[in-house]
């Protein structure tokens, strides 16, 4: 037998078991009386100053509504007024100048967040929620909206040069020249020359705004500079990221941890609320880079709290290079099996409140598929959970999952 058609062979082989694992049955019965179906109830231990939630996939409704409701009990219950997404630093504050009163539409604001993912009825409406809740919030009480991404230039350059344009029109000038290269529709095609001097002077343009800080911060105040320094920032690590290669994703993550903490420390009081993929919310990684959450844990402990999800069925909006098309995969693990005993089409378990009973412990403590889909796969790949699910100890990775019944396909803006 030739080496290409054993190959062929241990692939379909490997792939008729990914069936088989994606579709069995796997789990003991665990008391689900400890299970929360009211996620209003929903909070956390009051030491924790960081609330991880994930998605298992992007293009959810349910995720989507998920990251309103949980973020509204958290505010409720543990104060938390910030709320931080994967999504474009620069853009995201297109969304805080929105729920704080400022000009257009909901949708027209959560489309600058950098992702056609969140170009959905479902993202507008906790736009429009953020901006009624302030519009009655006692002062100092509002909520907050950021982003901890940095893949993308325009709206940090536009944020940026606003504030300079007042503070100091000179630099302004000067380096809205030096930038002219840098934006978001030539970002995928840029030369790495020109990615290493848009490194070169985004470094430089941050070297001379703290030396003018105190001319800046006198005119514009010192959160306008603070947010424009760390436009600033974005737009020197969006370069430094696109010409990364295969460092890409480890790179990106650590970033990402950065702006956490730079939100921490430049924000509006603790907890903050995050919210992106399982595979960066989670506290170990299944991809073999060292993600946000790790990250997150390594450097706060028990002060971060991370939630995961997962589904049985899981419809979603698969991008694709041309748009969206829908995609249904299944999966069933110890955490599914659970839902047979649930009336709900959901249920929240803190593993804290299952520590008592053995047979969580038992689910929680051994190896589990769980669904982590990122922005797409092909019409093929849906029927094999090789490609969309990850091998993950619960305890290891989460302090709580939220798990589905069924999720259906958010609602793509018009």
């Amino acid at each position: 037998m030739n080496i290409k058609k054993r190959f062929c062979m241990g692939l379909a082989a490997a792939l008729c078991a990914s069936v088989l694992v994606g579709c069995g049955s796997t789990a003991v019965q665990a008391d689900t009386s400890l299970c929360q179906t009211d996620l209003s109830a929903l909070a956390v231990p009051q030491n924790v100053q960081i609330i991880g939630l994930g998605e298992a996939s992007h293009g959810v409704s349910e995720y989507q509504k998920l990251k309103a409701e949980v973020f509204q009990a958290l505010a409720e219950h543990n104060g938390c007024r910030t709320f931080v997404i994967e999504g474009d630093f620069g853009g995201s504050l297109k969304v805080e100048q929105y729920i704080h009163g400022g000009p257009g539409t909901a949708q027209e604001a959560v489309g600058e967040i950098g992702f056609a993912i969140y170009r959905t009825q479902e993202m507008a409406a906790l736009a429009d929620w953020m901006r009624s809740y302030n519009e009655a919030a006692p002062e100092g009480q509002d909520l907050h909206f950021y982003g901890m991404d940095m893949q993308r230039y325009d709206n940090n350059k536009e944020y940026l040069f606003s504030v300079l344009d007042q503070a100091a029109p000179a630099l302004s000038a000067q380096y809205q020249q030096a930038f002219a290269p840098l934006t978001d529709d030539a970002r995928p095609t840029l030369a790495s020359a020109v990615l290493q001097q848009g490194q070169t002077d985004a470094q430089a343009l941050l070297d001379a705004m703290d030396a003018q800080q105190a001319e800046i911060t006198a005119a514009v105040g010192a959160q306008a500079f603070a947010f424009a320094r760390e436009c600033a920032n974005s737009i020197l690590e969006c370069c430094e990221l696109t010409a990364s290669g295969s460092n890409y994703n480890s790179l990106r993550d650590g970033h990402m941890q950065e702006k956490v903490d730079w939100i921490l420390q430049h924000g509006d009081g603790t907890p903050i609320f995050l919210t992106g993929h399982n595979g960066h919310i989670g506290k170990v990684s299944a991809a073999g880079y060292p993600c946000l959450g790790s990250l997150l844990a390594a450097e706060y402990g028990d002060a971060y709290f991370a939630i995961g999800t997962d589904a049985a069925d899981t419809r979603f909006q698969s991008q694709t290079d041309t748009g969206f098309t829908v995609r249904q995969i299944k999966n069933k693990n110890a955490f599914t099996a659970q839902l047979d005993e649930i009336s709900s089409n959901f249920y929240y378990l803190d593993f804290d409140a299952a520590a008592a009973d053995a047979n969580w412990q038992s689910i929680l403590a051994k190896p589990q598929r769980l669904s982590g889909i990122n922005v797409g796969i092909s019409a093929w790949q849906q029927y094999f959970s090789f490609f969309y699910t990850q091998t993950l100890v619960p305890a290891d990775t989460y302090d709580g999952m939220i798990v589905f019944q069924s999720v259906s396909p958010s609602t793509l803006a018009a």
